[in-house]
């Protein structure tokens, strides 16, 4: 008999996990993702479908190691509510089965869930984040190719830090160019030209804008454009744009890029200065708590469900909701801290599993001698 509880109880909760899972995936995630691909489609539509997919893809994982911890959380809180709601537990509880034996299926699913979250959080999303970072290089390379690649046809485009410009794209050529280069968020200069042309130049790694018949304002002496001179006119300026925020390879370098193997490596490297190793440590015991979070979800959600005794779908998402938020506050807030070694930023990420294990491992014992 209890093989068929077990059965009973796993089923329930993996029917119930799956289904949150494809919610979040499809509705949430997968749904923002579609609605921001479409607008850089409508920007840039010489962007190949099997970019867009290749990206989909990569996305996936990154979603999936957020999806899977509050899915589980769900699927417990709405199946343990409706077996106390329909007095099911009770009849086990008549049974002879103690809570601890009811709850196995749930403690072996939860360690099941905890090896997938680990390999995704350890492995796979650390790979996912490197390949977009390589899909990235691979655009600006074809975009250095091909210096239209990086302007939108009549978009205002702000995709240059500290410029803001406006222009259509006519056979080849910049129509009705328009530039205004920002100080802050005050206007510094501003450009207007009838054509303009565009190259790269490697060297210095910026973006050359050749303006022809070019309208040319300046700040005033007072750093106000009513004392500027009056506009300058002239048939050619040219004028670099930095790319090094589209170029730098920084980001590559950071800790949620590497994988396990080079990040394990790096916190051995005793020549790293003790606030880049405290990132490096707390990177790596981020990847670590954030896949036990399904143990510790299952100790909370089951006593929570049980007191519950709800069997509305909606009750059981903004019950997993509120507790996912406090979790993942409070390792957010941890993580803050990860450029100050003196606080063991490495250890304070545990904190939230701790608080919550005990918390759960009380209110299962309350449970237990009801």
């Amino acid at each position: 008999m209890t093989r068929i509880l077990d059965r009973y109880v796993a089923r329930q909760i993996m029917i119930s996990a799956v289904f949150a899972i494809m919610i979040i995936l499809i509705i949430l995630i997968l749904g923002n993702v579609f609605k921001e691909i479409l607008r850089e489609l409508s920007k840039r539509p010489d962007l190949s479908l099997m970019f867009v997919f290749k990206f989909i893809g990569l996305v996936i994982p990154i979603a999936l190691s957020l999806a899977i911890p509050f899915s589980f959380l769900t699927s417990i809180l709405l199946t343990f509510g409706k077996l106390s709601a329909d007095s099911e537990l009770v009849s086990m509880r008549m049974a002879g089965l103690s809570m601890g034996r009811i709850c196995l299926p749930v403690a072996f699913i939860s360690l099941f869930f905890t090896v997938i979250c680990a390999w995704i959080n350890l492995s796979l999303t650390p790979w996912a984040k490197s390949e977009m970072e390589g899909m990235k290089d691979t655009l600006i390379n074809k975009a250095k190719r091909d210096p239209m690649l990086l302007i939108q046809d009549e978009q205002v485009m702000n995709d240059f830090p500290g410029y803001l410009i406006y222009a259509n794209k006519e056979g080849g050529e910049l129509k009705n160019f328009q530039m205004v280069k920002n100080t802050g968020s005050l206007p510094e200069a501003i450009a207007l030209s009838k054509t303009a042309n565009l190259r790269v130049d490697l060297e210095t790694d910026e973006l050359i804008v050749e303006m022809e018949d070019a309208s040319l304002m300046f700040k005033g002496g007072k750093g106000d454009f009513m004392e500027s001179p009056l506009p300058v006119f002239t048939s050619f300026f040219p004028t670099g744009i930095s790319l090094e925020r589209f170029t730098s390879s920084e980001s590559r370098l950071q800790p949620e890029n590497l994988g396990l193997l080079p990040l394990i490596n790096m916190t051995r490297d005793d020549t790293l200065e003790p606030r880049i190793r405290a990132t490096l440590w707390t990177e790596l015991s981020m990847r670590m708590a954030f896949s036990v979070s399904c143990i510790t979800f299952a100790l909370i959600g089951v006593p929570l469900g049980i007191t519950a005794q709800r069997r509305e779908t909606t009750a059981g998402f903004v019950f997993s909701l509120a507790i996912a938020v406090v979790y993942y506050v409070l390792l957010t807030m941890a993580q803050m801290k990860r450029e100050e070694p003196e606080l063991y930023p490495h250890l304070l990420v545990w904190i939230p599993n701790i608080l919550f294990i005990g918390l759960g491992l009380y209110l299962f014992f309350k449970v237990s001698r009801k």
